[in-house]
This record gives C-alpha cells, structure tokens and sequence, in this order.
C-alpha cells in the first residue's frame, strides 16, 4: 500500500502549542487546540471556518455515535476501528460546533501524529475522516481515502 503522509510545514509554527491525548473506545487520540485546527481548512480546502478547542468528554460523548454511524455507512471500518488512532480539531460550521476526526491506521509508522495533524493522500480505507457535530448529534462529510 502506498502512502503519502506529508505534515504541514505550518505545523513547526505551532511548535509551542501542545495537544492532549486520549483513549476513547480503544481508539488512541489527540485533541489538538484551536491555534493548530486550520489544518482542517487547509486540507479539505473550506473556506470561512473558524476554530475551537473539543474537550476530552466533548470527545468521549461523540465516539459512541462514530462507532454507530461507521456500523451503519462503513461496517468494515467499524469492525477493526480499534486498529486506527485519531486526531480531533474543534471546527465551527455556519454557527454549529464540529468535531472533526482524522482516522488513520495506527501501525502506519507515522511518528509525530500526537504533535503534527496528518494529511494522508491514497492509503484506502486505513485513513478517513468525518465531523460530528456537537448540536444535532449526527456524524456528517465521511471522506474515506482512495487507493494509492
């Protein structure tokens, strides 16, 4: 499978800012602050976002609908989801706080994921992405990866 993981040259700018990490449904993750979640924007091309930082149990309380709605839309990512990790940016969405989740394989050899938000081209469906937004409880824009 080929990869390329590419981390932002942005990301050394944000060299001071720290992310806190978190296990949630034997999914390992990051929650990265809002001075590091332009990422988003940058790698979907979204104009207009803006930024916040999700609390570990804004984290914790989204997860259980991820693992449903991967049940429902995507059940052979749902049936081997403890073998990805996760980082989480806070994005806000004509006035609705989002969490966007970046999944990837865990044992991708990718060494700075809890300190560098990871774009990944190709790869399949070992990396993917989605939003879950805070208000109406659904999980929205699944992005899954295309091959190399």
């Amino acid at each position: 499978m080929k990869r390329i993981a590419c981390a932002f040259a942005l990301a050394m700018l944000f060299g001071g800012c720290s992310a806190s990490s978190n296990s949630t449904g034997g999914v390992e993750g990051v929650i990265f602050p809002a001075s590091q979640a332009n990422f988003v924007g940058d790698a979907t091309g979204r104009k207009g976002l803006t930024y916040w930082t999700p609390s570990e149990s804004d984290v914790a309380g989204a997860f259980p609908r991820i693992q449903a709605f991967l049940k429902s839309e995507a059940p052979s990512i749902a049936s081997r989801l403890t073998q990805y990790r996760c980082q989480y940016f806070g994005i806000v969405v004509e006035g609705k706080k989002r969490i966007y989740c970046n999944f990837f394989y865990r044992d991708g050899g990718i060494a700075n994921w809890k300190s560098e938000p990871l774009f990944v081209e190709g790869g399949g469906d070992w990396y993917f992405q989605l939003e879950y937004d805070l208000v109406s409880e659904k999980c929205l824009n699944l992005q899954i990866n295309g091959g190399a």
